[in-house]
């Protein structure tokens, strides 16, 4: 093992942090940088697929339903894919919004909850964008201001972020009639 250290042409002050590193986590860890965990946090989330329905899983066994869940990653394709595609079905945009809301009200940080609320945001934006529907009862005023929000956020990706500007662009309403109309 020695040899394997000389050929690496490293300092002994870089061998000591190497090893340090190994050892453990240092004595006083950096703080941690919130929009940097949300965003961490947001595309660990749209790296998973949606969950499958509980009416696809019907009468399984409790160990049928756990394996059939833990196989939810080769269902379909992840939703940080699904949103910016223009293929994507209303219906699907409507599952994710689901699921983000759902998934959001039961968050257990901020962080979480913001991110699920991105995700959330993301969906109504890609329905309107993408098919010109309108997925939401609230109004353009909220939705424009939200979609603004969102995709100016630091955490915010770049794909999602242009969704997130292109639906407040594309928002009904909103040039200068005061955005307050409802579906």
């Amino acid at each position: 093992m020695a040899k394997d250290t000389g050929s690496l042409d490293l300092t002994d002050q870089q061998k000591t942090r190497l090893l340090d590193l190994a050892l453990g986590p240092p004595d006083h860890p950096e703080p941690a940088n919130e929009d940097e965990e949300r965003g961490d946090l947001l595309h660990d989330i749209l790296r998973c697929s949606l969950p499958l329905r509980a009416g696809s899983c019907e009468g399984l066994s409790a160990a049928a339903m756990t394996s059939c869940q833990g196989l939810s990653s080769v269902v379909g394709p992840p939703i940080g894919e699904l949103l910016p595609d223009q293929g994507t079905s209303v219906a699907v945009l409507k599952e994710i919004k689901q699921y983000a809301k759902t998934r959001g009200s039961q968050a257990a940080s901020e962080r979480e909850k913001d991110a699920f609320l991105a995700i959330y945001f993301a969906a109504i934006a890609a329905a309107l964008v993408s098919r010109d529907e309108r997925i939401t009862e609230h109004t353009d005023e909220n939705l424009t201001q939200s979609f603004r929000c969102y995709a100016k956020t630091t955490w915010m990706p770049i794909h999602l972020a242009g969704l997130l500007a292109k639906a407040a662009e594309r928002c009904p309403g909103t040039a200068g009639t005061g955005g307050n109309r409802q579906p």
